[in-house]
């Protein structure tokens, strides 16, 4: 796909915008498609050419609420929209964190911020509702960001097979499983180490999460080593919530989910994605829908907190199998359900097996995320974060449900951009957040495995110099 621009530089914008209707686009590949943009003063005007037609559109700066920027992307977005018959339920947004951007919208423009979202950037009306729910859900876990506050990440990058729609860092144990001793050496190594940053800082943990990757991959003894060494050097006085990762349940014992226990761990989630096994075979889990519902029941005798991540989208699921997996994991009451949208990468082994994934039909997930939203609410259940990515079928969004007072307090705190989060282990990124929120500077360790066992002590470093010229933290 060609795009040409004449006064506007905003090709990025629009090759985002353009992925929601041609998703894997190549933008410097001669396919047939172009599309050409032009602004003269206020107006903005589009043409696109899709083999022999051509579709135009034109956009034009309307009031104080609009800009030459949302001009150029509404004209074409309702060019490819024509041209496709496509439209998408976020309107002109592509980027993550669309309930946090709603609210900086409310802020700047009160009661005209549901009309700028809706006339401006084409947002549907339920996706509004659904931003207005979470703002208000999410209003306590925000209350608890004092300057003075953080949250710790350790990340436990290693699964016992690779789903086929997963693009995350993480490696399989039948390959890499001789890393997984030195990984927990080094981790160990790191959160004494991070510890002491913490502390130099006089900052407050309220929130621990392990995820990966699948940390229950590790064995009870390697996830005991790990939680004792935060327990020797972090402080449990301000914890509100400890989260850990037990997605795969084929990777769930009864000593592992004791030992989780022993140590405060007070939340888990236990994913199934589907309860459909076929389904479940084509995405790789090596698992049938009967080891989840046996690994639920483990972690309910422990009294978790249990989050359930479903999958709206999957590769040959249907309406129906989709909607008995919304019942059947409404049905045991889970303290949190997950509702993501199927996200498909190029790193996704899913490309191999199935090269049309990515265009997978829009209006099914469409179809299927709506049943569930609407069924949750019904059940008693409260959206209360929100993330959305490139190339998620139809555009659509990933929400995290939860009952009444049992929101995930990372999960929101995560999305926000108003604490730090300390984050350890292979892949992992620290965020730092300066006074007010006004700056955020983050810093990444190395994703490669081996790379992260040699250079520990580099990346424990790299974040003390941070730290140590930040001034206030927020």
């Amino acid at each position: 796909m060609r795009i040409y621009l004449s006064g506007t530089d905003r090709e990025y914008d629009l090759q985002c915008l353009s992925l929601l209707f041609f998703p894997g686009s190549d933008f410097s590949s001669d396919d047939g498609k172009e599309l050409s943009v032009t602004v003269e003063g206020n107006t903005a005007t589009a043409v696109f050419k899709l083999g022999e037609n051509e579709y135009n559109a034109t956009a034009e700066v309307r009031d104080e609420f609009d800009s030459a920027r949302l001009a150029v992307k509404r004209c074409a977005y309702d060019a490819m929209s024509e041209a496709t018959g496509i439209t998408s339920p976020w309107g002109l947004l592509t980027g993550i964190k669309s309930a946090l951007y709603y609210g900086t919208l409310k802020e700047a423009h009160g009661d005209n911020a549901r009309k700028v979202f809706s006339e401006r950037y084409l947002v549907r009306d339920d996706k509004i509702d659904l931003c207005e729910k979470i703002l208000e859900t999410r209003k306590s876990a925000v209350q608890m960001c004092q300057k003075d506050t953080c949250s710790v990440y350790i990340s436990v990058p290693f699964c016992p097979t690779r789903c086929s729609y997963c693009s995350f860092v993480s490696s399989a144990t039948s390959a890499e499983g001789r890393f997984l001793d030195p990984y927990v050496d080094r981790l160990v190594q790191e959160i004494e180490q991070k510890a002491q940053l913490v502390k130099e800082r006089k900052l407050k943990v309220l929130s621990l999460y392990i995820g990966g990757g699948t940390p229950t991959v590790l064995s009870d003894e390697q996830l005991d080593r790990i939680l004792s060494a935060y327990e020797k050097h972090f402080s449990y006085d301000n914890i509100k919530e400890i989260t850990v990762e037990a997605g795969r349940p084929d990777t769930i014992t009864s000593k592992k989910l004791r030992t989780l226990k022993a140590h405060g761990v007070n939340r888990i989630s236990v994913n199934p994605q589907t309860l459909n096994d076929k389904v479940l075979e084509v995405i790789g889990r090596k698992h049938t829908s009967e080891d989840f519902f046996d690994a639920y029941e483990l972690a309910a005798k422990e009294n978790f907190r249990i989050n359930v991540d479903i999958i709206a989208g999957l590769p040959t699921d249907t309406f129906e199998s989709f909607e008995k997996t919304v019942v059947g994991v409404s049905a045991l009451d889970p303290a949190n359900v997950t509702l993501h949208t199927l996200y498909v990468k190029r790193a996704a082994d899913i490309h191999s097996l199935n090269p049309a994934a990515e265009k997978a039909n829009g209006e099914l997930a469409g179809k299927m995320v709506g049943f569930a939203e609407n069924y949750l609410d019904e059940k008693g259940y409260l959206p209360y974060y929100l993330y959305r990515q490139k190339n998620t079928v139809g555009n659509h969004e990933n929400v995290g449900y939860a009952k009444p007072g049992k929101a995930g307090v990372y999960n929101i705190l995560i999305m926000e951009e108003k604490q730090t989060i300390m984050a350890l282990g292979a892949g992992a990124t620290t965020k730092v957040v300066f006074e007010d929120g006004k700056r955020i500077e983050r810093v990444g360790n190395v994703k490669d495995i081996t790379n992260y066992l040699d250079r520990v002590d580099e990346m424990v470093e790299r974040k003390r110099e941070l730290l140590k010229n930040c001034g206030q933290l927020r």
